[in-house]
């Protein structure tokens, strides 16, 4: 029989433990960060068409859609790829400004903070949808750990009922549903990645666009693209609004 000596026996046991823990750890850690990330959701809502049909309980047909929500520092992407019409936002200090990319046109329109009546916060750009303070919301639930750690949130109040899946680690939400007595709204996480590179390329495609003003819109009549926004009675501040009117949870 051979016999291990403590020594051996204290460094064989150390090896394990310390086997043990990095692998723990490494389960456990989150390495892509909040702010350089890219996330794709699913959108869907479904409306009780009069008051006849609350009462009977019958709804409308699910209307699905699809955006994306891209994270690069201190800059957000917003793609709506129903409508080809992307909102690209900065936030410097307190200021925001936004780039409208037109990808039919390869053409962006640049507003300034003053420019814009609707100026979501930046908590709901970051987010894409907006949500209750989580401060607001029950916490019932968590799972999972690492970058799919889950924080199962619910909230209600009068006229209307929420449930969050959040993802901490991530900041970001992985579901999120809206019901009232009127309809019900849900958005769903589809997929999630942190390349950094691929990121920052998809910034730089937007950034070749042709760009313009927007108090300098009026003066480039001649330019195709303006030419039909103008006669559209393109509105910065009403395109912002409606964009984001979906996303309001409250």
């Amino acid at each position: 029989m051979k016999i291990i000596s403590l020594s051996r026996l204290t460094l064989l046991l150390f090896t394990i433990v310390g086997v043990t823990t990095s692998v723990s750890s490494t389960a456990s850690e989150c390495k892509i960060l909040p702010k350089v990330l890219s996330a794709y959701y699913d959108f869907s809502q479904q409306k009780t068409n009069n008051i006849e049909e609350q009462k009977a309980q019958v709804t409308s047909a699910k209307k699905t859609q699809s955006f994306e929500l891209h994270r690069y520092n201190n800059r957000v992407l917003q793609r709506d790829l129903s409508q080809g019409v992307n909102d690209i936002w900065s936030h410097n200090g307190n200021r925001l400004s936004l780039n409208r990319a037109f990808e039919q046109y390869q053409h962006t329109i640049e507003y300034q903070s003053n420019e814009l009546r609707y100026q979501p916060k930046w908590q709901d750009i970051f987010q894409l949808v907006s949500t209750p303070d989580l401060s607001k919301m029950q916490l019932v639930g968590q799972k999972n750990s690492g970058c799919q750690l889950e924080q199962h949130y619910i909230h209600k109040t009068q006229t209307s009922e929420y449930q969050l899946v959040w993802l901490p680690n991530l900041q970001l939400v992985k579901f999120f549903e809206l019901k009232s007595a009127t309809s019900t709204r849900q958005w769903s996480l589809t997929n999630y990645q942190g390349t950094v590179e691929q990121i920052a390329s998809l910034f730089n495609e937007y950034s070749r666009y042709q760009s313009t003003d927007y108090a300098d819109v009026g003066d480039n009549e001649s330019t195709p693209f303006l030419a039909a926004m103008i006669n559209q009675g393109f509105s910065a501040s009403q395109n912002t609004q409606a964009l984001h009117t979906h996303h309001k949870a409250h």
